[in-house]
């Protein structure tokens, strides 16, 4: 019987110190890019539901509206910054998160709020 020869790429020491060099480093990017929840999230005590508008409903539009909430060290709602949306949405959404009420904290916070409509 003949014997088939099998040919598996050899790697070198100094590209296999390279590459886990590389996997360590891209790892430590991506922690660093990616957004993390802070350990100090304010909860929000009052929430007041989103008012469905009206012709959004009868154009059966529906959809998550991303927000920034600025909130004040006394909990309340001091700005809302919209991140993305369906236009028609994104003012009920800003409507109903102004009138939010979050716990006190020792400063002002950026919190992030999503807003569905379903």
């Amino acid at each position: 019987m003949g014997r088939i020869a099998l040919s598996y790429p050899i790697l070198h020491r100094k590209t296999l110190k390279t590459l886990a060099g590389l996997t360590i480093g891209l790892a430590l990017t991506l922690t660093l890019a990616l957004p993390a929840k802070a350990d100090d999230d304010r909860v929000v005590v009052t929430k007041v539901k989103a008012i469905y508008p009206e012709m959004a409903k009868r154009l059966k539009i529906a959809g998550t509206v991303m927000l920034n909430a600025t909130v004040t060290p006394s909990g309340s709602v001091k700005e809302v910054k919209t991140v993305m949306g369906e236009k028609i949405l994104v003012e009920a959404a800003k409507e109903a998160v102004m009138k939010w009420k979050y716990a006190p904290a020792d400063h002002e916070t950026v919190e992030d709020v999503e807003v569905v409509f379903q």
